[in-house]
């Protein structure tokens, strides 16, 4: 339950990270005045490589990551019923 929950705050984040690049982009940044414009700038940078929440720097917390470790787990859990038998 922890994992589905990490996993699904970790795909959140990601997805808000995306939608604000995305609105970044879209946003027609050239006509406004200078200063704004170079925060701007800073911001879509900063935006291209999306904030993750990772498992000790290695694997990124998405749902496609629980849906891994969910998979391996069922198979182990397989192996060890069939080995017992």
């Amino acid at each position: 339950m922890n994992t589905f929950l990490y996993c699904g705050a970790g795909e959140l984040v990601t997805e808000q990270c995306n939608a604000i690049h995305r609105a970044l982009c879209d946003l027609e940044w050239y006509k406004l005045e200078s200063r704004k414009a170079r925060s701007l700038i800073l911001l879509m940078i900063r935006t291209q490589h999306p904030f993750r929440i990772t498992a000790g720097k290695i694997i990124p917390l998405t749902l496609a990551t629980f849906c891994s470790v969910l998979k391996t787990s069922c198979g182990y859990i397989s192996f060890l019923i069939t080995k017992h038998d």
